[in-house]
């Protein structure tokens, strides 16, 4: 019994000094770092306007005869849209014809007696002031005339009408709005920290509620040299293109202001960053063994972080099991996900 005793130790030695009992290397995780787009942005909101906007309205007054419209309807630039009741323009119209022709005419009669010296430079001078007035007056009367017929100033898009026929309308009275809606103005504000950073001709990328995960791009074309004094921000213009008019003015935006691009950044994933105080390293295996590198990190994004310095790209980064393994340590690795 005592010699039995004695034996278990000693076999229980010989099975630990065998290989299939000897401890493995730690196993690992590992990813290769990957190139892809990355981008330092400005990111702020902002309001879509349209790229020029008027109220159409009547410069006289006078009973509205008839629209030449539908609401929401796309025109182009000399359109005819309202027409006034132009009676009383035509007979002021007809009136000022026949007062020219009877000047015209006087004045005629007068050159003809002041050559025969039937009449003086006086009688002369008189008849031609009132040709002059006469003329005057036709070309007023066919200015009210032809304000009675209202245009559309530019190509656009007509909104809601704020008027019906029959109605008497004022001076400056609101008819229906025109919007040109390509391109679109985008009016934002960035933060006084920012204003070195954003200058004229810069990208920009607007992204709206309506179109989740899509982006608009387009450009800066103006900065307000003047800084609001109350929140000590700038107002900035940028243009947007909009061929298919899916954007609408007055809608809410986000805006990312394109600082830098880097079209073949090295991305890695955030777990692989290793936090020593205020430096970062990561692991990488080299020939089967850990070693440690120091790495300086750019944007981090969507669980991805940008290696600015330390890496080729080439490298097997570990991404689980750093842990276990310090530098210089021979590891086992397999494909991230298979851990």
């Amino acid at each position: 019994m005592i010699a039995r005793r004695r034996a278990w130790p000693l076999l229980l030695c010989g099975l630990l000094a065998c290989p299939a009992f000897a401890a493995n290397p730690p196993l690992v995780e590992v990813a290769e770092p990957q190139r892809a787009l990355v981008r330092d942005e400005l990111v702020t909101f902002g309001s879509l306007r349209s790229d020029e906007s008027v109220t159409i309205r009547p410069e006289i007054e006078g009973r509205l005869a008839s629209l030449h419209f539908k609401e929401g309807q796309q025109v182009k630039g000399g359109d005819l849209l309202v027409s006034l009741d132009d009676a009383i323009a035509r007979a002021e119209l007809d009136q000022a014809r026949a007062n020219l022709e009877l000047a015209e005419k006087s004045y005629q009669r007068a050159q003809m007696l002041f050559k025969r010296g039937a009449s003086n430079a006086q009688a002369q001078d008189e008849a031609q002031s009132q040709q002059q007035a006469a003329r005057a007056s036709l070309a007023l009367a066919q200015a009210r005339l032809d304000k009675t017929q209202i245009r559309a100033p530019y190509d656009g898009f007509l909104g809601l009408r704020q008027v019906s026929t029959g109605d008497y309308l004022s001076p400056g009275q609101d008819i229906v709005n025109l919007e040109v809606l390509d391109p679109l103005k985008v009016d934002f504000r960035v933060p006084q920290k920012a204003v070195a950073q954003v200058h004229v001709g810069q990208t920009v990328e607007i992204s709206v509620d309506a179109y989740l995960g899509e982006r608009f791009r387009g450009r800066i074309i103006a900065l307000n040299p003047r800084l609001d004094e109350v929140g000590r921000s700038q107002a900035i213009r940028a243009q947007i293109g909009n061929a298919d008019h899916r954007l609408k003015p007055g809608q809410f935006v986000k805006v990312s202001v394109i600082l830098e691009e880097r079209p073949d950044a090295l991305l890695i994933p955030e777990e692989a960053v290793i936090p020593v105080g205020q430096q970062l390293f990561v692991a990488i295996v080299v020939d089967g063994k850990v070693e440690r590198r120091q790495i300086r990190i750019g944007q981090r994004q969507r669980g991805k972080a940008e290696v600015r310095e330390g890496l080729q790209g080439t490298e097997q980064v570990i991404t689980a099991g750093w842990q276990k393994a310090g530098p210089g340590q021979e590891v086992r690795s397999v494909a991230r996900g298979e851990l």
